[in-house]
């Protein structure tokens, strides 16, 4: 409870997608009797990966409104990551012991709670429960058991899982080809391949119908990424094996997640030592059951591994690649150690290290939301100064918090679309959001290195300020106020929030 209420008790979110998820909900769900964003935008959505997501936001903004809606479901992943650990552990192990779903907890208010990634978390959840029910269906045919009731539930859960994240099912394809080609035997890789025929065949018609050549009908290229694949430096990357639990600036969860990373290792060597140990496999049925279950899921960690080395930090709009699948790395190392192979040291970290980390890291969160409020003072205010059907540019020159990790304001001027027609500069135009630019829409002539996340200084000169209504600057609370051109008057001032108008005489604050 006291964790699902970090995203219920607090005005201003912190989590640096959600406001521009909500922005897209209600967007997408006044779209049929909105003309002012009909006349800027295309809406196109199909089956693929984020559907599953768009459908639950739709439903729960209709019903709660958008930004309960994705305080919803941002709780609903965080909740999620833990169930589905200790559900995949008692598959694979026949018991599930609490204390691994206290560090999935941990785990779960990491980076990608900072970040917003509702979608990866829940995707998190359900490619854990496809790898558990894929293994468990792989151990069935081994033993020639009866498999089509397993068969259908990894298919609809992978169907499910491709519906949510496109990235975590082909993080699944891979983890299910990996675990099929350790088993000795071809009628199991058959039937595990059976069984996500359909999930891949709608995932290959989703490929085709977003490949980079086709646009919806009206609709117009959107403005390119930064780079089409990008790639950090061995220190970057590497230094993303410290992100799981990064929620704060505070390193306190920096040493929540050293505590992980020891349990995580601990568990991978004591299952290789005792898979030393029982060399060839065992006769007895369970031992053995646990035994594959654990070569497997090893197989699957070095895949994971291999690929965190060798995948781009960016690929087009979709961005944190390789930071996403340390994440995966962790749980992975989490479900795979067989209750057999816990060593006494390792037993006693999960038993009394892993409760004090989850309630730590959940503490860390509620204190850390407190404080951000007074960051974020203002932005109710100046954004109600802005009208139905304005056309925003949005100028986050410091979009980071004192004590949130990520940018946590990068998004806020999606809030205002949350609440009212607007157009606004800085919205996602790709297949993930299912909206498109129509031409003459001004986010079309931006600077090419326009980027709210890393925007530090403002060259005036780039901006057709003409396009553009008014102009939403953020910077700290106690910053002096930022230079601009004479054609913008300010209207409001609150905070870290200065909002002007190109027009004042034809925008009349009320």
């Amino acid at each position: 409870m006291a964790g699902v209420s970090v995203f219920f008790a607090f005005d201003a979110l912190p989590f640096m997608d959600l406001p521009a998820q909500a922005g897209l909900f209600a967007l997408r769900a006044r779209f049929a009797t909105s003309p002012f964003e009909q006349r800027f935008y295309v809406f196109a959505p199909h089956l693929g990966g984020y559907s599953m997501f768009r459908f639950l936001g739709g439903a729960l903004t209709s019903a709660i409104g958008p930004l309960d809606a994705v305080r919803a479901l941002q709780a609903a992943g965080v909740v999620a990551l833990p169930l589905s650990v200790l559900d995949a552990r008692r598959r694979l192990y026949g018991r599930a012991s609490p204390d691994f779903g206290f560090i999935a907890i941990a785990l779960g208010f990491g980076l990608m709670t900072a970040f917003g990634f509702a979608s990866f978390l829940l995707g998190m959840a359900l490619l854990l429960e496809c790898t558990a029910v894929g293994l468990d269906l792989l151990t069935k045919v081994d033993a020639e058991e009866r498999t089509w009731p397993l068969e259908v539930a990894l298919g609809v859960l992978a169907m499910l899982l491709l519906l949510m994240h496109g990235f975590a099912f082909v993080i699944f394809l891979g983890v299910a080809a990996t675990a099929a080609m350790v088993r000795s035997g071809s009628r199991s890789r058959f039937v595990c391949a059976r069984a996500l025929v359909p999930a891949v065949a709608l995932a290959v018609r989703a490929a085709w119908l977003e490949r980079p050549s086709t646009l919806p009908p009206g609709s117009v290229p959107a403005p390119p990424p930064r780079a089409g694949l990008l790639f950090q430096s061995l220190a970057d990357k590497l230094s993303l094996l410290l992100t799981p639990t990064l929620l704060t600036r505070t390193g306190i969860d920096i040493a929540v997640g050293l505590l992980v990373w020891g349990i995580a290792i601990g568990g991978v060597v004591s299952t290789i030592g005792w898979l030393k140990q029982m060399g060839a496999p065992s006769h007895s049925r369970e031992m053995g059951r646990a035994e594959r279950h654990a070569r497997s899921l090893l197989a699957c960690l070095l895949l994971l591994c291999g690929a965190f080395l060798i995948l781009p930090h960016e690929i087009g709009w979709f961005g944190f690649v390789d930071g996403r699948l340390v994440s995966v790395i962790l749980v992975y190392a989490l479900i795979g150690v067989p209750d057999a192979a816990m060593g006494r040291r390792l037993g006693f970290a999960l038993r009394w290290l892993a409760p004090p980390a989850a309630c730590v890291t959940v503490v860390l969160a509620l204190v850390a939301s407190h404080v951000f409020q007074r960051e974020a003072a203002g932005y109710r205010e100046v954004f109600a100064r802005v009208p139905a059907d304005a056309r925003i540019l949005d100028l986050p020159v410091d979009p980071d918090s004192e004590v949130f990790a990520g940018h946590p304001f990068i998004h806020y001027d999606m809030l205002m679309v949350a609440q009212r027609p607007l157009l606004v500069s800085d919205v996602w135009l790709h297949q993930g959001s299912a909206i498109f630019p129509r031409p003459g829409n001004p986010v079309l002539r931006l600077p090419a290195d326009y980027r709210p996340s890393d925007m530090h200084r403002v060259d005036w000169s780039e901006f057709v300020l003409q396009d553009w209504d008014y102009v939403l600057v953020r910077t700290k609370p106690e910053a002096a106020p930022p230079a601009t051109p004479a054609a913008l008057r300010l209207v409001e001032h609150l905070g870290g929030w200065w909002l002007y108008s190109t027009d004042l005489l034809s925008h009349v604050a009320g």
